[in-house]
């Protein structure tokens, strides 16, 4: 079960105080990373695919984590609030998880 069956299944408590969080996000998940959905976004939004991939768990509430030690990728990590995906968009990259 990946967290979209998970967030629209019977278990979709989504009352407040609840946040999901995204551990191994980018490690575990380098298949939609690579998928040229993704990349074409990351090309319309000049962004990496990281950061395409961040801020569609951003907007879908789901808070993602990252393990790096390296200050250059902690600002690309937090540089995803300056665009938004639209509904298809985000639709696109949840069909590849």
């Amino acid at each position: 079960m990946n967290h979209i069956d998970f967030l629209t299944s019977a278990y979709d408590v989504r009352i407040p105080r609840i946040i999901y969080q995204s551990f191994w996000t980018l490690t575990g998940n380098s298949q939609v990373l690579a998928h040229a959905a993704v990349q074409s976004l990351a090309a319309k939004y000049r962004r990496s695919a990281a950061q395409v991939f961040f801020r569609y768990l951003s907007q879908t509430d789901i808070i993602p984590l990252t393990g790096t030690t390296s200050a250059s990728h902690m600002r690309e990590d937090l540089a995803i609030f300056d665009f938004e995906l639209t509904a298809d968009e985000c639709n696109a990259v949840a069909t590849l998880l």
